[in-house]
C-alpha cells in the first residue's frame, strides 16, 4: 500500500514540474531579454518639435510609442533603433512630459520609459485683432457649419500616416515673404473672442502661388468657415500641414504632391483680418511652431 501511495505522489510531483517547465512564447522569451538603456534626457519648448533617435529592441513584439499620453509614429525601425517626431503641447508651459513603449505579453500590457523631455517656456504674445462681426460672434447656423466641418476633421486627422513616411527632403517653408502673425500668440478677436494662433501667418497678396512644404497626400482641400479655402497634406510619420484663406484650389483630395508643387493661389477667404496664408504644421495631435520643424531636417 505504501507503495501504491509513493507512486501516485511521484507521478503528481512529475506533473507538476512539467507543467512549470513549459516552454515560452516566443513573446515572451523576447520581454525577458529585452535590454533598455538609461532614458533619454533632454528639453523642447512647448509648442514645437524635436526629432530624436530612439533604441528600439522589439522584434517578435510590437510596440507602440506613447509621449504624455499621445501616440507617436514610430514609422518602420531599422536595426534597433526608431526615428520619431517628439511634440510638445503649446499649452503645457512648466514641468516635464515621459515617452513610454506599451506592449502586451499574455494580455497583460507593459510599459518602458526610454526617454523625458523638460520644457521650456516659449513666452507666447499677446494680440488684438479686429474681425467681421460674423467671425465674432457666431450664428446657429454658423456653429451647426462649425460643428460639422469640425467632425470630419477630426477624422482626417485620426487617418494620418504613422508607418511610414511620405518625404524625403527637410520641409521648407511655404513662403519667403514677412511673417505677419507669429505662432503660439494669444488673440483677441473685436475685445471678446479669446484664441490661440496655431500656425504661422506671411504676407501674401491675392493669387499669390502656394508652394507644398514637402511631399504628401491632399487629405483636405475644402471651403471652411473659419480657415476659408483650406489645404491639408499628410506627410507620413504624423506630420500635416495646413494652409489657409486660400483663394483657389490647384489640387484635390487624394492627390500625392511633390515638394513645392503649387497647390492653391493665396486669399483671404474665412476669418481673415487681410489677404495673407495662414500655415499650420501638426505633428503627432499637436499643432506646433513650423520653424522647428524646418531646423530638424529629416
Amino acid at each position: 500500500m505504501k507503495k501504491i501511495i509513493y507512486m501516485l505522489v511521484l507521478v503528481i510531483t512529475s506533473c507538476s514540474t512539467l507543467k512549470k517547465e513549459s516552454p515560452l512564447s516566443q513573446q515572451e522569451v523576447e520581454s525577458k531579454s529585452l535590454k533598455f538603456p538609461k532614458a533619454l534626457v533632454s528639453s523642447i519648448n512647448n509648442g514645437a518639435v524635436k526629432k530624436v533617435q530612439l533604441i528600439y529592441p522589439f522584434q517578435k513584439i510590437k510596440a507602440k510609442l506613447f509621449c504624455a499620453g499621445h501616440e507617436v509614429a514610430l514609422g518602420s525601425p531599422k536595426d534597433g533603433v526608431a526615428n520619431v517626431y517628439i511634440s510638445s503641447s503649446r499649452h503645457k508651459e512648466t514641468g516635464s512630459f515621459w515617452c513610454e513603449y506599451r506592449f502586451t505579453i499574455n494580455k497583460i500590457e507593459k510599459k518602458v520609459a526610454v526617454a523625458k523631455f523638460n520644457i521650456i517656456d516659449s513666452n507666447y504674445p499677446l494680440r488684438t485683432l479686429t474681425v467681421a462681426k460674423k467671425y465674432a460672434k457666431l450664428s446657429d447656423q454658423a456653429i451647426e457649419r462649425w460643428k460639422k466641418e469640425t467632425a470630419h476633421m477630426d477624422l482626417v486627422y485620426a487617418a494620418a500616416i504613422t508607418d511610414r513616411a511620405l518625404f524625403t527632403k527637410p520641409f521648407v517653408k511655404p513662403l519667403n515673404s514677412k511673417i505677419t502673425a507669429v505662432y503660439g500668440s494669444k488673440r483677441v478677436f473685436n475685445d471678446m473672442k479669446h484664441s490661440w494662433h496655431s500656425g504661422v501667418d506671411f504676407r501674401a497678396r491675392p493669387g499669390t502661388k502656394i508652394p507644398a512644404a514637402n511631399r504628401g497626400r491632399v487629405v483636405l482641400a475644402r471651403d471652411h468657415f473659419f480657415t476659408g479655402k483650406t489645404v491639408i497634406i499628410d506627410h507620413g510619420m504624423g506630420i500635416m500641414t495646413m494652409y489657409c484663406h486660400l483663394s483657389e484650389f490647384k489640387v484635390g483630395e487624394g492627390d500625392i504632391v511633390p515638394q513645392r508643387a503649387i497647390i492653391a493661389l493665396s486669399g483671404n477667404t474665412g476669418r481673415s483680418s487681410g489677404p495673407h496664408l495662414h500655415w499650420g504644421v501638426r505633428v503627432n495631435d499637436h499643432w506646433i511652431n513650423g520653424f522647428s520643424l524646418l531646423s530638424e531636417g529629416i
